[in-house]
């Protein structure tokens, strides 16, 4: 199973693509990210949407200690979340089938960006770190099939390295894959794009972060081209 995961703090997302080609969007926002409107459209249009509550103390307000295990339950909260809803997937797919119960993922990861500094760049990173760490204590990802691209590398894929994030959501809206055209999520930011954007026409949370992760698969799959199918699927 070929997943593309754009990893962030508040709103993680995921792309992944299964045997039949086919497209699946999840995304897992707190509730302070998210609007109540744009998750209902989200989940009408086919993205799987998980909200996770955030923590009540995971305030710059608090105390450090009290931060640090928040940060704690946080994580944990958000990347078992991540990792159910990834071996979910898993088990609805032909992997069910006998002969490809071993089959393991393919897993693409947008790495950090040169504006994480300090705290928040410790913070993400131990996430990410975890997040790895279960999904190859889970079996189903060998070191050998995991990927980190430089955000440069991602934003390349989708047209140039310099690319902001209304670009990337342009450059998804414009992709001519027929795969891509025929999910609903697509379909629906093409025909009513205000489901998704404020009373400005700014795209809301988490669309880019949703368009990232697609783009993080699409690298994906393009530097792992010679691997077999049975590798990457």
């Amino acid at each position: 199973m070929n997943i593309g995961i754009d990893y962030s703090i508040k709103s993680p997302a995921i792309t992944l693509i299964d045997s039949e080609d086919n497209y699946h969007f999840l995304c897992f926002p707190r509730t302070d990210v998210i609007k109540a409107l744009v998750a209902k459209y989200l989940n009408e249009s086919g993205v799987e949407v998980s909200i996770l509550d955030k923590e009540p103390t995971l305030d710059k307000k608090a105390v450090l200690a009290v931060r640090e295990r928040s940060s704690f339950v946080d994580a944990n909260k958000q990347i078992l979340a991540i990792v159910s809803a990834m071996h979910k997937k898993h088990s609805e797919g032909i992997w069910n089938i006998k002969e490809h119960k071993d089959l393991t993922y393919t897993v693409g990861i947008e790495g950090f960006s040169f504006g994480s500094t300090g705290n928040r760049l410790a913070q993400i990173s131990g996430y990410q770190w975890v997040l790895r760490y279960v999904l190859f204590n889970s079996g189903k990802l060998k070191p050998d099939n995991l990927h980190v691209y430089a955000p440069m590398t991602v934003k390349a894929t989708a047209g140039k390295g310099n690319f902001k994030k209304e670009q990337m959501i342009e450059s998804f809206l414009n992709s001519q894959d027929p795969k891509v055209q025929a999910t609903t999520f697509w379909k629906t930011m093409k025909s009513n794009p205000e489901y998704f954007q404020n009373k400005k026409g700014a795209w809301e949370k988490p669309i880019d972060d949703i368009c990232d992760s697609f783009w993080v698969l699409q690298t994906l799959l393009k530097n792992t081209v010679e691997l077999s199918k049975e590798e990457c699927i």
